[in-house]
């Protein structure tokens, strides 16, 4: 598996050189006078925050307005309504979203997967060890939900023989878990890290467990991975700047290189923007598992996670794989 994700590497560092060289730039495309940016406030906010510190959207944009969304219900009001034309959204919503004919686009998935157990008197939790727990889960009626779900149903763990908390937020879930209403919780980074400190300094027997890249790995046969954040445009943004996705994608994966060479340099620039400790960050780094691939180059692992959300419940991602069209770049 590892020549395979050397290949999609070079693949998307060379095409995206070649579509977002900044001379191809100067010749061939406007510079936006300013591009709006949404994420949630996970892995890809350290990514984004980063690439905006190293300066690699000034061949972009004079300005970037760059926040952080904390409900699934808040970014697809962005995009709908257009006034986020470009957001990290979960990888599923872009699918269910385009199926229902919405004009969006994929421009590159921004992680191997960041989400994990973090369980309290047990270490190494697995998805069967829930039975019988109570497990704190955010975004229970979207992404996280599904994944929880789907592991549980791959290992023929009934949703009857354990109790399921729904949370809102990450930060929710996390509280849920460290007030000791809740045994486990399913966390994103760098939630999961926080946490896990946290409780520690007070005491609490806190552990990590399975990782939800590996569960979907089983599920799926291929390597593990869970490419559950992606960047993707409105489709009208996308034709008015066909350029952009391949400028984004190659500043983004230069962004990625950097970050995971230097975690406490990208957490220092991160840490003002997620407003959290930048030795915290660089903890939670190796475990958000950033990496960039341009989304045709991703596509077949997307398509993996597709046809899993779709033989646990067709109506999570719209019925049907997406066509060509979700694919930017």
């Amino acid at each position: 598996m590892a020549s395979f994700d050397f290949t999609r590497r070079k693949a998307l560092l060379a095409g995206a050189a070649l579509l977002a060289s900044p001379a191809i730039l100067q010749a061939n495309t406007p510079r936006l006078p300013r591009l709006v940016l949404q994420t949630p406030g996970s892995g890809p906010a350290i990514l984004l925050a980063h690439a905006r510190a190293l300066g690699l959207f000034d061949p972009i944009a004079d300005e970037v307005d760059l926040s952080i969304w904390t409900t699934g219900d808040e970014m697809r009001a962005g995009l709908v309504s257009g006034s986020v034309p470009v957001s990290v959204v979960p990888t599923q919503a872009a699918a269910s979203l385009y199926n229902r004919g919405f004009g969006i686009r994929l421009v590159a998935t921004l992680t191997d997967g960041h989400c994990g157990l973090v369980a309290r008197g047990l270490a190494d939790c697995t998805i069967p060890d829930l039975s019988g727990k109570s497990v704190v889960v955010p975004a229970f009626n979207d992404f996280t939900g599904h994944m929880m779900r789907l592991a549980l149903a791959h290992h023929g763990v009934r949703l009857d023989a354990l109790t399921l908390i729904p949370a809102t937020t990450q930060m929710e879930a996390a509280q849920v878990l460290l007030s000791g209403r809740a045994e486990v919780a399913l966390l994103a980074e760098p939630g999961a890290t926080a946490a896990l400190m946290r409780g520690r300094a007070e005491g609490q027997d806190l552990h990590r467990g399975v990782q939800m890249r590996d569960e979907l790995g089983a599920i799926t046969g291929l390597r593990p991975s869970l490419p559950q954040a992606a960047l993707a445009m409105r489709a009208d943004f996308a034709a008015e700047h066909p350029w952009l996705a391949g400028a984004l994608s190659a500043a983004l994966a230069e962004a990625a290189e950097d970050l995971n060479t230097d975690p406490e340099k990208a957490a220092e620039n991160a840490a003002p923007f997620v407003e959290r400790a930048a030795p915290m960050l660089a903890q939670a780094i190796p475990f958000a598992n950033i990496n960039v691939f341009a989304a045709r180059v991703a596509r077949p692992e997307v398509e993996a996670l597709y046809q899993a959300l779709i033989a646990a419940d067709a109506g999570i991602i719209g019925g049907a794989l997406p066509d060509d069209g979700l694919y930017a770049v």
